[in-house]
């Protein structure tokens, strides 16, 4: 990395040899993701616990692990397939449960021990574990959510949970950054991934608009997979150099 202001923006958004681990980068926002970091030229792993996604993978020319982030015994295995003997550079700490988790009076303990465990826990062990390999410095990505700025009714305890990755990103910097790694969360509004559209199904068929909900913002547009891969693709390159400990939005203007 280089401060340097000379630098090329070529130079600055190049990623050619660095090794990045995509969790949850088969589908949706981590295919996006993974997608823009392939372009720029990293080496990447997808870890997803769907082995379909080797398919999109193998077309993407990206290598593949079969993940539950919440088994470490997978985790860590996904950590070595995509670090090697050179470390690992960049992880995206993508892979996540769904929002809607219903009213607060039909929403067991279980189900929020689950939602904190995946979204919140998992994503402590895989900082852990990339941080363990960054041995040169890095940067990690973790996926936030508008929701644990604003809130919202029947989502408590998925805003609960993406509070969590806020503040777990905002101490990881503090921890890290003398390592060499700096940590920032994205967090996107209203997205039009297979996830959102399987969520607002039921209300489609009672006559929402889906699209019109997807683009409710105020530039307009319908939010997109690739608008938050964008961002990450800032996070991990060297034009976010002196970035660090800082939420990203990506929400059309919503939250403004």
């Amino acid at each position: 990395m280089s401060s340097e202001t000379t630098n090329s923006l070529h130079d600055l958004i190049d990623l050619t040899g660095r090794r990045a681990l995509v969790t949850g980068g088969g589908k949706g926002i981590g295919a996006a993701i993974a997608t823009r970091l392939a372009e720029a030229g990293a080496l990447v792993t997808i870890a997803d616990l769907d082995p379909d996604a080797a398919r999109f993978a193998e077309q993407l020319g990206a290598s593949f692990a079969v993940c539950d982030i919440a088994e470490a015994d997978q985790l860590a295995a996904a950590f070595d397939a995509a670090s090697g003997d050179d470390g690992l550079d960049i992880l995206v700490n993508n892979a996540g449960i769904f929002p809607t988790t219903g009213p607060i009076a039909d929403v067991s303990d279980e189900f929020v021990h689950r939602m904190l465990d995946i979204n919140v826990r998992a994503q402590f062990s895989a900082t852990r574990e990339a941080a363990a390999r960054m041995t040169g410095g890095g940067a990690i990505v973790n996926l936030a959510s508008i929701a644990a700025l604003g809130g919202g009714a029947n989502i408590s305890a998925y805003s609960a949970s993406k509070a969590g990755v806020i503040a777990l990103t905002r101490a990881s910097a503090h921890e890290l950054g003398r390592q060499g790694i700096r940590v920032n969360a994205i967090a996107p509004g209203i997205i039009d991934t297979p996830g959102v559209q399987d969520q607002m199904a039921p209300l489609k068929a009672g006559g929402l608009d889906i699209d019109a909900r997807i683009a409710a913002n105020p530039v307009g547009l319908r939010g997109l997979p690739d608008h938050i891969a964008r961002g990450a693709l800032f996070l991990a390159s060297d034009l976010a150099e002196f970035v660090s400990g800082q939420v990203l939005v990506i929400d059309g203007g919503s939250t403004a």
